[in-house]
């Protein structure tokens, strides 16, 4: 047992108040804290209207984003509808062409280079709808591939008119 003298124990006191007083200020300071975090324009008005404000920006976003996939997504059938009509048209002609050359309506070296400039146009035609079937499964489109992608179609729809003009002609012989 340790023996105390009146001044140990009023310096014990002191120090004990002192902790008391401690530990009051700083549970006031928090107090004080919390009671401006939540005061009008406090922390917490500010953090939820940067909260709500990034909400209506995300939501802006994806509004944006599925309307981008949207149009992406009806460009891609529009082209498919255009390339399945292309091979369909090559089909019917390349139907035709075979009757004439059997009705003897066209030459055999005719047919043959009418023959090879169908072939292409189908080579380059699968080309696109391979290309149209990965555009499908990317995730990002590109512009610049898309324009190319477009003019290549057009290009092929062309010559497919120009090679429907020459099989009329030789058809009509």
């Amino acid at each position: 047992m340790t023996f105390r003298t009146p001044s140990t124990l009023h310096s014990l006191r002191l120090l004990l108040a002192a902790t008391a007083l401690a530990a009051l200020a700083s549970g006031c300071e928090t107090y004080i804290d919390a009671k401006r975090n939540i005061a009008p324009g406090g922390q917490l008005e500010r953090d939820t209207s940067e909260a709500r404000q990034n909400l209506v920006d995300v939501k802006r976003e994806n509004a944006e984003l599925q309307d981008a996939k949207a149009r992406r997504e009806r460009e891609l059938e529009e082209n498919e509808r255009r390339i399945q009509a292309l091979e369909s048209d090559m089909r019917q002609q390349d139907a035709a062409l075979t009757k004439a050359l059997q009705a003897r309506q066209v030459t055999k070296a005719r047919y043959d280079q009418l023959k090879r400039n169908m072939d292409s146009i189908r080579k380059e035609t699968a080309a696109l709808a391979q290309q149209n079937d990965a555009d499908r499964l990317a995730s990002v489109s590109d512009k610049k591939a898309d324009a190319a992608k477009e003019e290549r179609l057009r290009a092929l729809e062309k010559r497919k008119k120009e090679l429907e003009t020459a099989l009329a002609a030789v058809l009509k012989r």
